[in-house]
């Protein structure tokens, strides 16, 4: 993927996801947008921005684009999976070793989800790791798990700290 490309895709993913930040409460805390929106300020609620838009930004490159990379799928799914991973990872370092979070930095971490998103992704792609079939159908299995723990985790969150909000 070229630079121009990734810099409209990061542009595209960040406005996303912020627009999907303040969903939930623009549209009355309608349970459906809950699925694709930050429900209450918890980080497992923050990930979902990650996800849900660099998922709908990656399945319309996807379907407009002539060229169609064989290991799109695995690569797209590893790539939320480490651009989230990144955010949970360094959130808890910063705020563990500071005592708390400072909000400048939470949002910028979403923005470091989302370039390592597409750096992990981009890394696969060009370099053709995990071109077979059963990695194409892993991606899509993985995309499909996390959607689903998005969606039951919103609103059936386990009692653990990734889930409970944090004060504001």
């Amino acid at each position: 993927m070229g630079t121009k490309r990734n810099i409209i895709a990061f542009i595209v993913i960040g406005l996303l996801g912020t627009f999907l930040h303040f969903l939930y409460d623009l549209s009355g805390e309608n349970a459906i947008v809950g699925i694709f929106s930050a429900v209450n300020e918890s980080i497992w609620e923050h990930q979902k921005l990650l996800y849900w838009a660099a998922l709908i930004y990656s399945i319309g490159e996807y379907l407009f684009s002539e060229r169609r990379p064989h290991n799109y799928k695995i690569a797209t799914a590893l790539g939320i999976l480490s651009g989230i991973m990144a955010v949970i990872t360094l959130f808890y370092t910063y705020s563990g070793i500071l005592g708390f979070s400072i909000t400048f930095i939470d949002i910028s971490l979403y923005f470091f989800g989302v370039i390592m998103f597409l750096i992990v992704r981009n890394l696969i792609i060009k370099n053709h790791f995990l071109t077979s079939g059963t990695a194409q159908i892993s991606g899509i299995l993985i995309i499909i798990v996390l959607g689903i723990l998005f969606a039951v985790w919103s609103f059936f969150p386990p009692k653990i700290s990734i889930f409970i909000p944090k004060l504001q």
